[in-house]
């Protein structure tokens, strides 16, 4: 499919435009995929958060609500949305699709001659429901620390027993993965789904917990 054809160029895209440290295509959860995913920090000294970019993919003969729509979906799951549409032939995006997307919050990415990319209309902010954004951007490979927001890869974290402690990722200097057990238990769960209810810390909080507890 052409569509599919574009999904490669508009990840590059997105990488650059938005300083993403990381992107992916046709990347989803349980309630489907997402054609571009892009993933960046939004840190300063106080705090910050990871913001989730996502972006449909159309080619020029596609109905245009129909892929309005899917795009605004996005919102469920991402910070920004945008709809990417290819223009090969040279004919500009109206203003009335401009003020159509705006009405959805919906930014808009113009796809030109020899597959170039601009924004035409950047996204506001949306508000995704956080256990789906978390699972989504689990998808990419990716955590969040449960105490500063950052994300970081989830591989080399140390997990923790029933009712092990900390200790051993402080000493390995590597994040940690705990469980919820107890509420777990609360909500009336099965040891099967224990796994479902678990947090993280990144590496640079561990260690913030070095040395509570010492008599030292």
């Amino acid at each position: 499919m052409i569509e599919k054809r574009l999904y490669k160029p508009v990840a590059e895209f997105v990488r650059k435009e938005f300083n993403c440290f990381t992107v992916s295509t046709t990347t989803g959860t349980m309630y489907g995929n997402i054609d571009v995913l892009g993933l960046r920090h939004v840190m300063g000294s106080f705090g910050g958060t990871t913001e989730v970019i996502a972006v449909e993919v159309k080619p020029e003969n596609s109905t245009f609500l129909k892929s309005l729509g899917q795009a605004h979906a996005y919102s469920i799951m991402a910070d920004r949305c945008y709809l990417a549409i290819h223009k090969p032939y040279g004919r500009k995006i109206s203003q009335e699709i401009i003020d159509m997307a705006a009405q959805l919050k919906v930014g808009l990415i113009e796809i030109g001659k020899q597959k170039s990319c601009k924004v035409l209309v950047s996204s506001p902010l949306q508000e995704p429901i956080l256990h789906h954004k978390l699972s989504l951007v689990a998808k990419m490979g990716y955590v969040q620390c449960i105490l500063c927001g950052s994300t970081f890869k989830d591989e080399s974290v140390k997990s923790q027993g029933e009712r092990s402690t900390i200790g051993k990722a402080i000493e390995e200097e590597k994040a940690f993965r705990y469980w919820l057990f107890d509420l777990a238990k609360q909500r009336g769960s099965d040891n099967k789904k224990y796994i479902y209810d678990r947090r993280h810390v990144c590496a640079d909080c561990v260690q913030a917990f070095r040395g509570v507890g010492s008599s030292n």
